[in-house]
């Protein structure tokens, strides 16, 4: 791109037809200059989400188990691939091992390793191969430094438990995986710059990741099961709650366009804001009236962002009143406008901005950030001058990026599933005690914004035991527990479908449908629900749900269709035939 040479620390990577990564040095007031001129060449500049992990299931509770070592129908995830875009892999780790010393390990992109060799359609980073993975683990075994041929590492460990789940190949027989021979495709990713983080006025030290950097682990891992011809699962399990939570935003979409080709299928949990006190919802009855949005800041938040979605085609104002009562009045709706406030009393400033209609949604969206924000109760008062539906939701970054205090003192536990598990496409997974069969306050709950029904399903998420980097082990629980062990059992179903035979068109939709119509629900409840979807994953379920079908397709057949066991004896509908001899 012409215009791009001619900028200073800027630089761009064609993605493909629709996307390219803009890689901006500076600061945010940089990025916006830049943006600012290229406003002519650039058709929609994806506002970036800081993205969590939905932090660490059960194998008894899915069924999955069952399958390992059964004489009618064996599954244990031969033959499929599953991808994880999270923290890496412990690739020396003996449950990723062959028995014959082997890795599991397709490939492993390291974002954050710089390298000359730079994979198509993507920023930087190092990929490492089989084969170079299979030398790693001969010199570890030779007593040489296995890191000077793949130095990539898991130093979080998030990565590494989460494939155990998926996939251990029960070295340890108490970690043993869903898919215990399946292989892997790992996207190690690089973490949020610093300039970002104190944008979103983020609280400790969590790590975080970028939209872009998320897109293009995805993206990776897409590509490369296109190229190797392979089926694959791709786990994303990560969330972040910016973005309209109606399914269109940028990797929601990404997911969808992916998800429709035969052998594909991604599965993202919903992720852990279920109790955080992050998300509060209202609705508005008519022009001029007023709704609040109460807003408890902690002593250690300096700066926080937030945004607040409203359904189209209304549009709302928003005035601000802050804890010594300092009150600003109607602050108007101005489009992609960014209007600075100072308060007085707490020495806090204010940035409001209108967009409107936001160009991937269509809805209103107002984003507020502050600087220097003090702490007490803040008021936001939403005005409506057009109202249709009424309906608004506000959401703060994730929990574990903000000071503990700070909250929203009417939260809404609902809408609370992180982006991207809205995704139409993809398999949006809860989680719930498995131990109990009891719902989990924290678990991401439902409906998306425009009301389409997800969690899709939950599977067991509380107190697994996993491996660790360094082949120890500890227990963990999470959405992210429940989506590995979803993950895993889209492998098993792969394995049936495509490996085996069984249904080789499979792809995201067809495995959904068969992971709903074999799942279990609890006596008294409705579904769907937004607890809990359309119920519980039990593989055992999933199959015998499969057989009935099959036996009605088989007996509808029989009516006209004559079934020989031999010669001498045979079906018509349900009527044997034996010949005399």
């Amino acid at each position: 791109m012409s215009a791009v040479k001619e900028i200073p620390n800027v630089r761009v990577v064609i993605v493909d037809k629709k996307r390219a990564i803009l890689i901006i040095v500076g600061s945010i007031q940089d990025i916006q200059e830049v943006l600012d001129k290229l406003s002519d060449v650039i058709i929609y500049a994806v506002p970036t989400a800081l993205h969590t992990l939905c932090d660490i299931s059960p194998l008894d509770a899915s069924g999955a188990n069952t399958f390992h070592n059964s004489i009618y129908l064996p599954l244990d995830g031969l033959g499929v691939t599953v991808g994880i875009v999270d923290t890496g892999i412990d690739y020396l780790n003996e449950e990723f091992i062959n028995e014959d010393g082997t890795s599991r390990i397709l490939s492993i992109w390291d974002q954050a390793i710089s390298s000359k060799k730079v994979i198509e359609g993507q920023f930087g980073g190092s990929e490492y191969t089989r084969e170079e993975i299979n030398n790693a683990i001969k010199a570890k075994n030779d007593g040489q430094d296995p890191y000077k041929i793949v130095p990539s590492k898991d130093e979080i460990g998030h990565g590494t438990s989460m494939a155990s789940v998926i996939g251990a190949r029960g070295t340890n027989p108490e970690v043993i995986g869903v898919a215990p021979k399946c292989n892997f495709a790992i996207v190690k990713l690089y973490s949020t710059p610093l300039t970002v983080i104190d944008d979103f006025g983020v609280y400790g030290n969590e790590t975080t990741y970028s939209t872009s950097i998320v897109f293009s682990g995805i993206k990776y891992l897409y590509d490369l099961a296109r190229r190797l011809k392979i089926p694959m699962i791709i786990l994303v399990p990560l969330g972040s709650n910016m973005g309209g939570h109606n399914g269109l935003s940028f990797i929601a979409r990404y997911i969808d366009e992916i998800s429709k080709v035969s052998g594909i299928t991604v599965v993202v949990p919903t992720g852990n804001q279920g109790d955080s006190d992050t998300h509060t919802s209202g609705t508005i009855a008519k022009v001029g009236n007023t709704m609040d949005i109460e807003l408890k800041i902690d002593e250690n938040q300096k700066n926080i962002k937030f945004e607040i979605w409203v359904s189209k085609p209304d549009k709302f104002a928003l005035s601000i009143v802050s804890p010594s009562g300092e009150i600003i009045q109607r602050i108007p709706p101005t489009t992609d406008k960014i209007t600075e406030i100072k308060f007085l009393y707490e020495s806090t400033i204010i940035y409001v901005q209108y967009s409107m209609p936001e160009v991937s949604t269509g809805d209103e969206l107002i984003t507020i950030k502050a600087r220097n924000i003090k702490e007490g109760i803040w008021v936001f008062k939403l005005i409506g001058e057009l109202v249709v539906t009424g309906r608004y939701d506000a959401y703060l970054i994730q929990r574990e990026l903000l000071a503990p205090g700070t909250r929203f003192l009417k939260p809404d536990p609902y809408v609370t599933l992180t982006i991207p598990s809205s995704s139409a496409y993809a398999i949006s997974v809860g989680y719930y005690n498995q131990n109990n069969n009891s719902n989990v306050r924290e678990s991401g709950r439902g409906y998306t914004r425009d009301d389409r029904v997800k969690p899709d399903v939950v599977a067991g998420g509380v107190n697994a035991l996993v491996t660790t980097v360094g082949s120890g082990t500890q227990v963990v629980s999470g959405s992210s527990v429940a989506a590995a062990v979803v993950a895993g059992c889209c492998a098993l179903i792969f394995q049936w479908g495509i490996i085996d035979g069984n249904d080789t068109s499979l792809y995201s939709t067809k495995v959904k449908t068969y992971l709903i119509g074999g799942t279990s629900k609890r006596e008294g409840d409705i579904y769907p629900n937004p607890q809990w979807g359309y119920g519980a994953v039990d593989m055992k379920g999933v199959f015998n749900n499969i057989r009935l079908k099959s036996n009605i397709i088989s007996s509808v057949n029989d009516i006209f269709i004559k079934k020989p066991i031999d010669k001498n004896e045979y079906y018509v509908g349900n009527l044997f035939i034996r010949l005399p001899i």
